[in-house]
């Protein structure tokens, strides 16, 4: 039921207000801030995840580095909820980072920019994978209905009747099944990876600010 009233979006019952206005501000130019609050430069990172210390501007620009879960989940929130806005992204830093580890806007900049990347060549490959098992599905369950049918047209002795019966139940409920799934992935199960392809796209280009607390 969830998936058909999201193909008639007309059927959807919306908040009415203005999104985000008590947490975001603007800029200037009109550029939506998104404010991010760091203790230290690696509470962007998955934990377990280190900045190397000594690092330079070509080691920094060559690593992906992963993430932190959270602040990507947020990220995309955000972006979702500006669609079509312009966006900064500031980050401001609790405290001062070990001079050791070189970090700067301009590190984080590229450690950003690098990752979203990286993600949006992974959702690609998914939406690759998806077409093809909606393709392979809906092969397999066009070929399984079809058989449905020849077995249903056959005549069969009456000792063996039920459990032909069964048997083409079965193939029938699996070919059923497996069409669904393929037009689930035909008609839904892409938008979700569809829409992080193109924030990760918008993420890439992101203006992103370093600031001192």
């Amino acid at each position: 039921m969830k998936r058909v009233i999201q193909l008639f979006p007309w059927r959807r019952t919306f908040i009415q207000r203005t999104p985000g206005l008590e947490h975001f501000s603007r800029s200037l130019d009109g550029d939506t801030i998104i404010r991010l609050h760091l203790d230290s430069p690696t509470d962007l990172l998955m934990p377990f995840e280190r900045f190397p210390t000594n690092y330079n501007y070509d080691e920094i620009n060559s690593l992906v580095f992963n993430l932190d879960k959270d602040l990507v989940n947020y990220l995309f929130s955000c972006l979702t909820e500006f669609e079509n806005d312009e966006f900064i992204l500031q980050f401001t830093l609790a405290e001062q980072s070990p001079p050791e580890t070189n970090f700067s806007e301009k590190i984080l900049c590229i450690v950003i920019h690098r990752y979203f990347s990286y993600l949006e060549n992974i959702r690609w490959q998914n939406l690759q994978q998806l077409a093809r098992d909606a393709i392979l599905l809906g092969f397999a369950g066009t070929g399984t209905l079809a058989l449905s049918i020849l077995l249903e047209s056959q005549t069969v002795p009456q000792d063996i009747k039920i459990a032909f019966s069964l048997v083409n139940q079965g193939v029938t409920v699996f070919s059923w099944l497996t069409i669904w799934e393929a037009l689930a992935n035909a008609l839904w199960n892409w938008r979700p990876l569809y829409q992080q392809m193109k924030i990760c796209q918008r993420l890439q280009n992101a203006r992103c600010e370093l600031k001192n607390a």
